[in-house]
């Protein structure tokens, strides 16, 4: 199957460019099969947390000269837009520190045990077509950071590109990438946990044995998707409404660079940076979506398992029926623990309108900035 040896392919990539950045303090080991932590990648993930927010002073400072004086018709709205934007960005890269630090073990160690379940109470084989689609479209939207690109474009024609310029861009798309690194972790375990209920509801289970270890190992899996909703719940609602802000920033700036009464690019040049800007917005889009698609899964999955099972012994059949009753109204009376911030449970379409709405929001925005005065 080419789709899983490319998602493969993709996990190890994406494994080894979070320990290269410093974003983890654990690395998989082959002979393991498991997550190992390091002190040696945990003294390097510390130094350089500490070097990102040291080095967020200086890119406060070079942000307030970003845009020079006379570059956009309301100069003064553009700054107040930068400002907010950049002090969004310590809020977000201070919330991701806090979380690293607190949860960063318990993630890892609830990884393995979902990966141990899957591997030997499972026997996974291989994985479902919609797991690797589904992670594969994350990694793409991990690695396709327009940020970089767009920066440059945002001053092309109006100002030079100083080495000031490369620095302050390389450092926005580091903390870009720490923010998307931890909801790759959050999907995959998403995707994770969605394969072992699947898995665990094909079982065969002809004794009363059987259908007891098939109960037992649901209810532990659902609880693993308690804890893993519990201690991402902060971080995707915090980054949903930095990314709401920075789509709106983002309509609002590619407005105003088209318009430029003196823009020496030209129109190719103009639509070159609004094709970049659109480029950032529907990446955007696409990944809240995508996120709502991997949990209406993780719903299904959930839904699914309170299904009747198919027994062989008919001369309990009665009995085991009531079980599954009892069983259906405890996972009902958990579900509410689901329902994490509001967004959960799904709920998730309020994530996607949130993300889509901030169209609405940067023309609100241009109709502020270009208000006559």
């Amino acid at each position: 199957m080419r789709v899983g040896k490319l998602c493969r392919l993709a996990l190890r990539f994406w494994m080894g460019l979070i320990l290269v950045l410093g974003f983890s303090s654990h690395y998989y080991s082959p002979t393991r099969r498991r997550l190992v932590h390091s002190r040696i990648l945990q003294t390097f993930n510390w130094l350089l947390m500490a070097i990102n927010l040291m080095a967020f002073y200086a890119y406060y400072r070079y942000s307030r000269t970003y845009f020079l004086k006379a570059m956009f018709r309301r100069q003064r709205f553009v700054n107040q837009v930068t400002a907010f934007n950049v002090f969004q960005q310590l809020m977000m890269m201070v919330t991701n520190i806090a979380l690293h630090l607190l949860f960063e073990r318990e993630v890892c160690q609830t990884y393995n045990e979902v990966s141990r379940i899957l591997e030997q109470e499972l026997k996974l084989t291989e994985h479902s077509r919609f797991f690797s689609l589904a992670f594969l479209a994350k990694v793409h939207n991990f690695m396709h950071n327009m940020n970089f690109g767009l920066s440059a474009v945002v001053h092309w024609g109006l100002r030079p590109f100083n080495f000031w310029d490369l620095l302050a861009n390389l450092y926005f798309v580091y903390n870009s990438l720490a923010r998307d690194a931890t909801q790759v972790v959050y999907v995959l375990l998403l995707l994770s946990l969605s394969e072992a209920l699947r898995l665990n509801g094909q079982q065969e289970h002809s004794s009363y044995s059987g259908l007891m270890n098939l109960l037992r190992r649901q209810e532990r899996l659902l609880s693993i998707g308690r804890r893993v909703h519990r201690r991402f719940a902060w971080l995707v609602t915090i980054a949903l409404f930095y990314l709401v802000f920075f789509n709106t920033a983002t309509i609002y700036l590619g407005y105003t660079m088209f318009i430029q009464k003196h823009d020496p690019v030209g129109l190719r040049g103009r639509g070159l940076k609004m094709l970049l800007t659109a480029d950032s917005f529907l990446v955007i889009l696409w990944d809240v979506l995508l996120l709502q698609i991997v949990c209406e899964k993780l719903l299904a999955e959930q839904n699914h398992i309170c299904a009747s099972p198919q027994n062989a012994a008919s001369s309990r059949r009665t009995y085991r029926q009531w079980e599954m009753s009892v069983l259906r109204r405890a996972i009902r009376r958990a579900s509410p623990e689901n329902n994490v911030l509001g967004m959960f449970r799904m709920d998730m379409r309020c994530a996607f309108a949130l993300i889509s709405c901030s169209l609405s929001y940067g023309i609100i925005i241009i109709q502020i900035g270009y208000i006559p005065g």
